[in-house]
């Protein structure tokens, strides 16, 4: 396999968003005295009381997951190189970002508390599965006798595909454009991890709805992925060549879906694409299909941060997204917590 540096990826730097509440002339005097309005005081009449910020299910959901996910990825053991164990880091790594913007949103530690310990106590009832917050489903196994099950790469698998859900996607959308692409990103880890351990991904959301302008700029991302795997595929030979033939196909058929997603918004076809660097032999080649799946991981991402708002779109950047992952471990590339995000 091809050896790529693994890139670090820090907590999200996307401004916090506030929410400023004003009081009615009958509670100024309240603010005169210096009483000052808590997230967790009890119910003052004619003073607001804290209303969650857009989205927030979705991320508490999306967090909480991210710990359990970790925790059945480790319960599988098996080597640091493995695909679990992968996993389980990068599922780790997710739990930390998606606290942080928790934080940083304004999201009080009391609800984050409280949803955790619901969580928890939802994870004990013998139940297959359960809501979690903000409407998304979250599988619990269980045995007819209430046991939990061993857990296995199919349970893990279908562990990461139950966060793909309608209401997930819809509350997602409700995010603002500086806030979407992180989440989104995560889900789109979790589907092709899914994927990579034999779950095929539910996306309920047809594609033939998406925004002509969106589909059009990820139609440019996949177009100079294809030509860049055109380079790889010429200059490569045995195993590597037959590997990047079949990506290059795979990625021909996403430009060709996207084009048709496009309508007259697509762009005439370039007549080629600057390389980074000069290509010649297979081990250049081997360079080049790292950088250009790469770009094609920041292409999408930055797709679906241009669809916010938009649940169609949203969900059909996501699942490209996704399958670009799919695309990057089967080159040999490392996984990533938030695929296409430095």
């Amino acid at each position: 396999m091809p050896e790529t540096p693994r890139r670090m990826l820090g907590a999200p730097t996307r401004r916090s968003v506030l929410a400023v509440l004003g009081l009615t002339t009958a509670a100024l005097p309240l603010a005169a005295c210096g009483i000052r309005l808590e997230d967790d005081a009890p119910r003052v009449p004619l003073v607001p009381t804290r209303e969650p910020i857009p989205g927030e299910g979705v991320l508490l959901s999306l967090w909480l997951g991210a710990t359990e996910l970790a925790e059945q990825a480790a319960e599988l053991g098996g080597a640091a190189t493995s695909l679990p164990a992968r996993l389980a880091t990068l599922h780790q790594e997710q739990a930390r970002v998606l606290r942080s913007l928790l934080r940083s949103l304004g999201v009080p530690d009391r609800v984050v508390t409280e949803t955790q310990s619901l969580q928890q106590a939802r994870a004990t009832a013998p139940t297959t599965t359960t809501p979690a917050p903000g409407g998304t489903a979250t599988a619990t196994p269980s045995s007819p006798s209430g046991t939990a099950t061993a857990p296995s790469p199919a349970s893990l698998g279908a562990a990461e595909a139950a966060t793909l859900s309608a209401d997930s996607f819809a509350e997602l959308a409700r995010l603002g454009r500086g806030t979407v692409v992180t989440p989104a990103a995560a889900l789109a880890q979790r589907a092709a991890a899914a994927t990579l351990l034999g779950e095929t991904p539910l996306w309920p959301t047809p594609r033939s709805l998406v925004a002509p302008a969106l589909a059009a700029d990820a139609l440019e991302a996949s177009r100079a992925a294809v030509y860049g795997m055109e380079v790889v595929a010429a200059q490569s030979q045995g195993g590597q060549r037959r590997l990047a033939t079949a990506i290059l196909a795979t990625l021909r058929a996403r430009a060709a879906a996207q084009e048709g997603l496009a309508g007259d918004s697509a762009p005439p076809p370039s007549l080629g694409y600057p390389l980074p660097f000069a290509v010649t032999g297979a081990r250049a080649a081997r360079r080049l299909a790292v950088h250009v799946l790469d770009g094609l991981r920041a292409g999408q991402a930055a797709a679906a941060e241009q669809a916010a708002g938009d649940v169609t779109s949203l969900v059909a950047c996501m699942q490209w997204l996704a399958e670009a992952e799919v695309l990057c471990h089967r080159w040999g590339m490392p996984l990533e917590p938030f695929p296409g995000l430095d």
